[in-house]
């Protein structure tokens, strides 16, 4: 029952992680379509090559768009890694289990910077350097977020290995 437990909190944990790392991207999104208006109407209708051309000359002409974009996909790696990190502590506390946080952030990291390239190269394709740029921005706040939430920090429980006498050498 203790694995399944286990199991059932670390999948929920990363499911809400990732839902609110969309969220908080999504109003992003909004508030960067608000700073600088979308000029495609019609966009689902148009050939690839067609959105290429038109997603070049906006790009081109907004200067606030490709950095808007850029926000919107790092916020959400940040947010998702920041919670998923928080989450998998409290679980590592309440359940007393030593889980390896950093696997869980990987994975999502992973999933994010996948997110991003399909965003840019096939949704709305900005080339493979602005892509590749948008992804490695996400990789880093993504990075950051983890050793901001704690993932780095070395256990002390009550299986502490130092005292204030000095360090176990076991």
């Amino acid at each position: 029952m203790n694995k399944f437990l286990k199991s059932a909190l670390v999948i929920l944990s990363m499911l809400v992680s990732i839902v609110i790392g969309s969220a908080v991207a999504a109003v992003v999104y909004v508030l960067a379509v608000i700073v600088t208006p979308s000029a495609f109407t019609d966009f689902g209708s148009m050939s690839f090559a067609e959105k290429a051309t038109a997603i070049d000359n906006y790009l081109n002409s907004h200067w606030f768009a490709f950095p808007s974009v850029v926000i919107g996909h790092a916020t959400a790696p940040f947010v998702s890694v920041t919670l998923l990190v928080a989450f998998i502590r409290l679980i590592n506390r309440g359940l007393e289990v030593k889980l390896k946080i950093w696997y869980f952030a990987l994975l999502i990291i992973c999933l994010w910077i996948f997110v991003d390239f399909v965003m840019d190269l096939v949704v709305l394709p900005v080339g493979p350097m602005l892509a590749s740029i948008d992804a490695s921005v996400s990789l880093v706040l993504g990075i950051i977020a983890f050793v901001i939430a704690g993932g780095l920090r070395k256990h002390e429980g009550t299986e502490r290995v130092s005292t204030e006498d000095g360090v176990y050498r076991g």
